[in-house]
């Protein structure tokens, strides 16, 4: 009896077939883009617009076999944006507006100490008054609110639509 269990056990394990699951992508409304592997999980307004998405299976490999045979497994060609532009071009951009902006706070906190210190009436040997420190401070208020929104909002919306990778552009 324990033999028939056993044979039986080792021939369901073996005998199973790999699972598939199926992929879908969809947009909403705002043209946001989703995927998801069940379809429950899109809203019901958008499920007549989802499509299936097809899986590769020459890109996997598994443990110490091989990807697929006659599939190229050499280097990945990297990723540009419409125009040509890589992630280096991206990365930079976005470090260099960090950097504008860590600059901009440096000078707002120098002029905010300023403010408070009241024997420091120079800067650079230059004597500066209390109406002009809050002149300058909100003058950087507003160069490190600009550049707070290059960042945060219209670069990654250029590159959005340039069909850059998001992650090229975080820190």
């Amino acid at each position: 009896m324990r033999r028939i269990v056993v044979s039986a056990a080792c021939i369901l394990m073996f005998s199973a077939s790999p699972v598939r699951a199926d992929f879908y992508r969809y947009v909403d409304g705002d043209g946001k883009e989703f995927f998801t592997n069940d379809v429950k999980q899109i809203p019901p307004q958008y499920r007549s617009s989802a499509t299936p998405l097809k899986t590769d299976d020459g890109r996997v490999s598994v443990g110490d076999k091989p990807a697929a045979p006659g599939k190229s497994t050499g280097t990945v060609k990297e990723h540009k944006d419409k125009y040509g532009r890589g992630e280096r071009y991206w990365r930079g951009r976005a470090d260099k507006l960090r950097m504008k902006l860590r600059d901009q706070q440096d000078d707002y906190d120098l002029v905010l100490k300023q403010l408070d210190d009241p024997d420091q009436k120079t800067i650079n040997g230059k004597k500066k008054s209390r109406a002009g420190l809050i002149k300058k401070k909100q003058k950087i208020e507003k160069d490190m609110a600009k550049t707070r929104r290059k960042l945060e909002v219209y670069l990654p919306e250029e590159a959005r639509r340039a069909d850059a990778y998001p992650g090229w552009i975080r820190e």
